[in-house]
């Protein structure tokens, strides 16, 4: 367990130039079943304190360092990450990345809680058919992202606009 909870974290130390971690799920994203599972040990190791019932060190060190760890393994790989050059919707499988430059279009919805459903569409190489990346985006999150996007697509598609409809800047 404390290998692949190693391996997540440096699999997510080795992203170059994060700018947002976006987390979804209830409770801002956190891993709930190993959150459930440290629930239960603590409930039953203070059952076991509270009736004198002796407890190995073992179990007393060795469930809450598994649950710990499981939790630390899957709050690194969970999120998917933007960063200066792409989309990296699972940590694990960095040749999933999509990079800035091959999202061919986007489109942005908002949910009834403020939260967004981002969706990118993006292909691997020129002939390829497009393929889609959602996003679901908590409110908290939603301008952040949106700032970034607009950033890194919105000044590329403009310019794709005026070559194709050949207008010109409002500044000539």
């Amino acid at each position: 367990m404390i290998g692949a909870a190693a391996v997540a974290v440096v699999a997510r130390l080795r992203i170059r130039r994060p700018l947002l971690a976006v987390r979804t799920g209830p409770l801002g994203g956190l891993p709930l079943t190993p959150l459930l599972f440290l629930g239960v040990v603590a409930m039953g190791l203070t059952a076991a304190w509270a009736t004198s019932n002796a407890v190995h060190l073992i179990s007393v060190l060795g469930y809450p360092t598994i649950g710990g760890l499981w939790f630390v393994t899957l709050w690194s790989i969970q999120p998917t990450v933007v960063t200066e050059y792409g989309l990296v919707p699972d940590v694990q499988r960095m040749e999933r990345a999509v990079p800035w430059g091959r999202i061919v279009d986007y489109s942005v919805s908002r949910g009834t809680d403020d939260s967004a459903h981002f969706i990118f569409f993006y292909r691997n190489s020129a002939k390829a058919s497009p393929a889609r990346m959602d996003v679901h985006v908590p409110a908290t999150q939603h301008d952040a992202l949106m700032h970034i996007v607009e950033r890194k697509l919105d000044a590329r598609f403009a310019v794709a606009v005026q070559k194709a409809y050949r207008t010109h800047s409002s500044a000539e």
